[in-house]
């Protein structure tokens, strides 16, 4: 026969072990979604000098926070507009039909979406995917966007080459540079077959602006850019 102490213990025990299963554990809020396929150009427009961007009823999960669209072949301001309560967004921006534009979606807390590029095709009736000729052997991890914590944090994008040949890539360049971070390397560089290197990036003292695109790019027979974005968390 167990003691009453014995038995004091186990269900000492087993009230612990009950808490701990059923106590809710704090998840991190969710980042919103951004669907690229319910992104088109709309009707039929002008777009000499601007271009529209159209989001269906559900493009953006959850239905909050502003669409931002930047042009990655200017310096200009990024444009941003609400989402509407229904997921949707019917934005114009200015820009070339023949320029590429990040679309990206901001939540109330700070949080972004996993960037889309998109160009225009050739009849500017629908959105293509950005153009990445070498996207099976470049590779860039993070791939898309860099999140900064505030002044003084450090990340590193770690650029691998799987390709056959080797790639020259231009000096490291940012979008605006009117945001806090700075770079290394700031030079052109190489990269054999097989080969890695690291992009360091870092957040100095808060500027005026919090976001700003940083660009890996090739040069050579075959051009591939790649744009990542980086932003300080409020």
């Amino acid at each position: 026969m167990m003691s009453g102490r014995v038995l004091l213990r186990l269900l000492a025990a087993s009230l612990a072990l009950g808490a701990c299963i059923v106590s809710p554990q704090p998840t991190p809020p969710g980042e919103p979604t951004l669907l690229a396929d319910l992104i088109s150009p709309g009707g039929p427009m002008d777009m000499s000098e601007t271009v529209r961007f159209v989001g269906e009823p559900g493009a953006v999960t959850p239905p909050e926070g502003d669409v931002v669209v930047t042009d990655l072949d200017t310096t200009e301001l990024p444009t941003v507009l609400p989402v509407a309560a229904d997921g949707s967004f019917d934005i114009t921006v200015p820009g070339a039909a023949t320029h590429e534009f990040r679309v990206e979606i901001v939540g109330p807390g700070g949080g972004r979406s996993k960037p889309v590029d998109l160009v225009l095709n050739a009849a500017a009736t629908a959105f293509e995917p950005g153009p990445r000729p070498l996207a099976d052997c470049l590779l860039l991890d993070p791939a898309l966007s860099v999140s900064f914590d505030g002044a003084g944090d450090t990340k590193n994008i770690v650029v691998r080459n799987e390709c056959a040949d080797e790639l020259s890539f231009l000096a490291p360049r940012l979008r605006r540079g009117a945001a806090a971070f700075g770079f290394l390397p700031t030079e052109p560089f190489l990269l054999a077959p097989g080969g890695e290197t690291t992009v360091t990036v870092d957040a100095s003292a808060q500027a005026n602006e919090r976001v700003d695109v940083l660009f890996l790019e090739t040069t050579g027979a075959v051009r591939d850019r790649r744009p990542l974005t980086l932003f300080v968390i409020p």
